[in-house]
């Protein structure tokens, strides 16, 4: 293989990969409080349409993807009231999340720009950096990409620290284990599994914010197309850390380029229906040697009601 063509490939699947690594993050914190994280597709979804609205609006990418971040929370702020407060079903309210923002954006989309669509927005360059971009082979694949890729990667070790070092971190997990003995003492489980869900639900805002203003530059029907559920495996595949969650998110983001790629070769003859699967069938790959292998949080799906 060219190596211009590898250094083109491993660059691609870096920047395309983000999406799915927040949406495996956040799905992280979420999963780990206790809560199914069923509603991240939709969480996506609001936020990559919120995001090129304020970007047709303002043109000031960072007000574009703080909106996007701050939907993505508020969207699941009213889950979380829905299932940690009033202890409704957390699958049902997650998958029902995801219907209402599909119809939603897309009506808002029909409303407002008609069947035109929404007019493509400014794009957010490549920034390379000083010296390390000009390093052979790993310069321009590392250190030439969008602010948001950098922002993404940056918080990995971040996310991963906060939720395996700090004491915030620790009550996490402990209301996902075991909430009731967290009660006993003195966390708040509530709250804590409040956090946790509208943690995720900023990573996911973002998620779409990337997509959307960085990756797309534009808002089309179901822009998510499925990266929420992927986000969901890759977590299960990470064991709920971070840093795991990341790296099969970043595995998702490889398949999903050659994927991309494979589209744009002329001289390879495969059924398109066949290349958009790509990314699907190293999901299921992954559900199918791992999923049984992963314990879950104790405390998962269990709504907890203080005595």
């Amino acid at each position: 293989m060219d190596m211009t063509v590898l250094v083109e490939y491993l660059n691609s699947a870096i920047r395309v990969s983000v999406p799915v690594i927040l949406i495996a993050v956040g799905v992280c914190y979420s999963e780990r409080a206790g809560v199914f994280a069923m509603g991240s597709e939709g969480y996506m979804l609001i936020a990559a349409f919120v995001s090129v609205v304020t970007m047709i609006y303002t043109d000031n990418h960072v007000i574009s993807v703080l909106a996007g971040i701050l939907s993505g929370m508020a969207a699941s702020g009213i889950f979380s009231y829905f299932t940690v407060v009033l202890g409704a079903d957390q699958v049902i309210c997650g998958l029902g999340s995801n219907f209402v923002m599909l119809g939603l954006t897309s009506s808002l989309q029909r409303l407002l720009w008609g069947v035109t669509g929404i007019p493509r927005i400014p794009a957010m360059n490549a920034i390379p950096i000083p010296i390390l971009s000009d390093i052979p082979f790993i310069g321009s694949m590392l250190f030439n990409q969008p602010i948001l890729t950098y922002v993404t990667y940056f918080l990995i070790p971040l996310v991963w620290w906060i939720m395996f070092k700090s004491t915030w971190g620790l009550q996490l997990r402990s209301v996902g284990e075991n909430p009731s003995c967290a009660d006993t003492l003195g966390i708040n489980v509530v709250k804590t599994r409040i956090l946790g869900i509208v943690t995720g639900g900023a990573f996911c805002g973002l998620s779409g914010a990337v997509l959307s203003l960085s990756q797309v530059q534009s808002f089309t029907e179901n822009i998510s197309g499925g990266r929420g559920w992927l986000g969901l495996i890759a977590a299960t595949f990470g064991g709920w850390n971070p840093a795991g969650a990341a790296g099969a998110g970043l595995i998702f983001g490889a398949a999903e380029s050659l994927q991309l790629r494979l589209q744009i070769m002329s001289r390879i003859h495969i059924s398109s229906y066949v290349i958009l699967m790509i990314p699907y069938l190293v999901a299921l790959l992954f559900i199918l040697f791992i999923g049984k292998s992963r314990r879950h949080p104790a405390a998962m799906g269990k709504f907890y009601k203080k005595q």
